[in-house]
């Protein structure tokens, strides 16, 4: 896809989300098994203060990728190519220190088009991103380097 294309789909679905009511709750409903998830837009998590930001490995910023490719990688699941390359392209084309801002924002908005059995699943991924410990996966690897003893 075009860098024109991909400017003039983002565009068309800037607008849409104007015309729909304002976003989502991104949060898990309380109850069940999303208790432990964050109740922020990932554009409120990306530009909340992160007590991990000089961590170059597990800092929010530093943590995009993953959700990124999920989101991606569901979209072009789910047939919805158009919004998948508008992820990609800012994934891996947009530089500087706008562009985690900019990938939630868009995280977002795409929440608000999409079906709701898919805006579940990206919820879950929100979920994910911003429940995130990286203490967990420290402690994962020490259990695992001891078993392996």
């Amino acid at each position: 896809m075009s860098k024109e294309t991909i400017d003039k789909t983002l565009e068309k679905w800037q607008e849409k989300v104007k015309e729909e009511v304002p976003l989502p709750d991104t949060g898990r409903e309380r109850g069940g098994a999303g208790d432990h998830c964050p109740e922020f837009t990932m554009e409120e998590w990306i530009s909340q203060d992160d007590p991990l930001k000089d961590d170059p490995k597990h800092c929010r910023a530093c943590r995009l990728g993953v959700p990124a490719n999920w989101y991606f990688n569901e979209l072009q699941e789910k047939g919805h190519r158009d919004l998948a390359a508008v992820i990609e392209h800012i994934a891996t084309r947009v530089e500087g220190p706008d562009m985690p801002l900019i990938l939630c924002r868009e995280f977002d908005i795409i929440k608000v088009v999409v079906e709701e059995p898919l805006r579940e699943r990206l919820k879950d991924f929100d979920c994910a991103t911003q429940s995130f410990n990286p203490d967990d996966v420290v402690e994962d690897e020490a259990t695992a380097a001891l078993k392996s003893r």
